[in-house]
């Protein structure tokens, strides 16, 4: 009767962790806090594991309750009792209460640049780049719009990758905006074809870090990149130039506009913007890049 009653509060124990965890992971979307842990197209698994989570919580929690359970003996003469120490379960239970208790006992907190002094900072997009998928893929047009169906061999007729035409979109622009949708895109297209860019006005939005070894009027503009989770978080910045950067510190968010120039951060050429403009903004509700 003990071990039995042992089992069915083990059991109940495991509905109720389960159903914390679901209240846990409803709290977050409602509040829309999740997305400070994952990337928005992640979401769809985060319902699928609440549902998940909450009818396996609530079946643990009616099966601690049934009196169909049965003890097992096989006239071995061993006990398959599979009894365990107090201090044991309670150790096991807790690591799984404990992710639940301090998700609702403390706030969420968004990072920092303080994260940067353990991840590093790219300045620049190279290693969160999304390019688009067209080294390969041609857009051919003939003079009037229609294909002949015959092969022309003149030059002024050769197809342009959209890897080209997305480049002389942004070559085209007045003034370049660099929007959270296509942001490490932009700023790749501007690392690789930086000489085309020179002179260029930008306008970008993000938060200042200052490298030890920057100039009092240096800063680097930066963001967080998110793929799947914080777990992969990436930073990358683009370098500032102006006098509105001595009055910054660390984390304050800005949107800046100014030129491209060329600049250089260990022996590597890099863009930098030579500030026309400077607006301090208050933090975005959401202030991950995601890639997609």
């Amino acid at each position: 009767m003990e071990q039995s009653n042992d089992l069915s509060f083990q059991k109940y124990i495991r509905g109720i962790i389960l159903v914390g965890f679901t209240l846990l992971l409803v709290k977050l979307i409602i509040s829309g806090d999740i997305t400070n842990f994952i990337a928005p197209k992640m979401l769809p698994f985060v319902y699928f594991a609440t549902g998940t989570f909450l009818i396996l919580g609530i079946l643990q929690i009616w099966r601690s309750d049934s009196k169909q359970d049965l003890d097992i003996y096989c006239d071995c003469g061993l006990d398959h009792s599979g009894k365990k120490s107090p201090i044991k379960s309670i150790l096991v239970y807790s690591l799984f209460l404990f992710p639940v208790l301090t998700g609702f006992m403390f706030p969420e907190v968004v990072l920092d640049s303080s994260v940067i002094a353990k991840r590093g900072i790219n300045l620049g997009a190279a290693d969160t780049q999304v390019q688009a998928s067209s080294q390969d893929t041609a857009v051919t047009a003939s003079a009037d719009g229609k294909s002949d169906g015959a092969t022309t061999a003149s030059p002024t007729n050769e197809p342009k990758t959209l890897d080209e035409l997305y480049l002389e979109g942004l070559l085209k622009k007045d003034k370049i905006e660099i929007t959270n949708a296509e942001y490490t895109k932009i700023i790749d297209y501007i690392e690789r074809n930086l000489d085309q860019f020179i002179g260029k006005e930008v306008q970008l939005t993000g938060f200042v870090y200052r490298e030890p070894e920057f100039e009092a009027n240096q800063m680097a503009i930066s963001r967080f990149t998110v793929s799947c989770c914080v777990a992969d978080l990436q930073v990358i910045g683009t370098m500032a130039t102006g006098e509105e950067a001595t009055q910054l510190k660390n984390d304050e968010w800005v949107t800046v506009t100014g030129t491209i120039e060329k600049g250089e951060s260990y022996g590597k050429e890099i863009p930098s913007i030579t500030i026309s403009s400077l607006e301090k903004i208050e933090a975005p509700e959401d202030p991950y890049i995601y890639i997609y």
